[in-house]
């Protein structure tokens, strides 16, 4: 499943276990202006987009 999330100040927590997030990727110098983020719970793992507003 691919969900997005909008980039905010606070940290990003996972949006199916809550666990932290550690960024993979940045491209928010591109037109897309996107991260790509992944649970540090090692149970779940799921890999998710953070956009900008």
């Amino acid at each position: 499943m691919i969900a997005f999330h909008l980039t905010t100040d606070q940290s990003t927590t996972c949006p199916i276990c809550g666990a932290r997030a550690e960024e993979l990727s940045n491209f928010l110098h591109t037109i897309v202006q996107l991260k790509i983020k992944e649970c540090l719970n090692t149970d779940c793992k799921h890999v998710f987009f953070e956009i900008e507003n």
